[in-house]
């Protein structure tokens, strides 16, 4: 799961991620063997504004199950991308406003 750190993750969150993912009982092969999803989801967020990537990980890693157009359908619900980012910068627990958490 190196390819995190291109996000500015460091080892230590890497590692909580892997834990949250045991914890939340999600199937850790889709972080480990689809990275190409988990980035294109990663990016979906960055391009709408969202900076705190960990924080969002953290709190719904079970989402990265879903499919990436499911994920982006649901941000494009939001009319007002740039309120939507600024509330999941503010609080990734703001995923529910979307229907992702």
């Amino acid at each position: 799961m190196n390819y995190l750190k291109s996000y500015n993750l460091s080892d230590e969150q890497i590692k909580s991620i892997e834990d949250a993912i045991k914890e939340h009982d999600v199937n850790i092969d889709i972080f480990k063997y689809d990275p190409e999803k988990v980035v294109e989801i990663l990016n979906l967020f960055l391009s709408i504004g969202v900076t705190n990537l960990y924080n969002i990980i953290m709190a719904n890693p079970s989402m990265f199950c879903d499919t990436v157009s499911s994920i982006r359908k649901r941000i494009n619900k939001y009319e007002n991308k740039y309120e939507l980012a600024r509330l999941l910068n503010e609080d990734a627990l703001n995923l529910n406003l979307v229907g992702l958490l």
